[in-house]
């Protein structure tokens, strides 16, 4: 009984695409860095994907995209996402086990993951916490 009582974050064995958080917001390249901080602050997120037709072209992770160009002497009304986006990007594809798309966080020291179908198109996002059983996208 003392042995079930202990809860181990174990990897979870189910792909990517069974516990991905879907409908989660994207930016696009041509958005305004200001649209950018300002959707992120009210997501209160640190990264999102970006998004042009559905498929994943890049990546901001910075949580304040608008105030890093500013900070550079950038107007962000003007300068686009685009611009600022890294395009060489980690992710995992919605068929892949969790363990894989862990593995890919760690090596690109990540707290959330694009996960994509086979066109590259974005079917969502994982947390660590998804990939162990203790997040949003958990069905457990």
């Amino acid at each position: 009984m003392a042995a079930s009582k202990k809860k181990k974050a174990a990897v979870r064995t189910a792909t990517a695409g069974e516990v991905v958080v879907e409908k989660h917001p994207v930016l696009h390249p041509q958005e305004s860095l200001q649209e950018a901080g300002e959707k992120m602050r009210e997501l209160e997120a640190e990264s999102l994907p970006v998004s042009e037709g559905r498929r994943l072209v890049g990546m901001v992770d910075q949580p304040h995209p608008d105030r890093v160009a500013a900070g550079y002497g950038h107007d962000p009304k003007a300068a686009r996402v685009i611009e600022y986006m890294i395009s060489n990007v980690f992710y995992c594809f919605e068929d892949e086990d969790c363990a894989v798309a862990l593995r890919k966080m760690e090596e690109g020291q990540l707290d959330r993951l694009p996960v994509v179908d086979r066109e590259m198109r974005i079917v969502g996002v994982v947390t660590r916490a998804d990939l162990v059983g203790e997040g949003k996208g958990s069905n457990q």
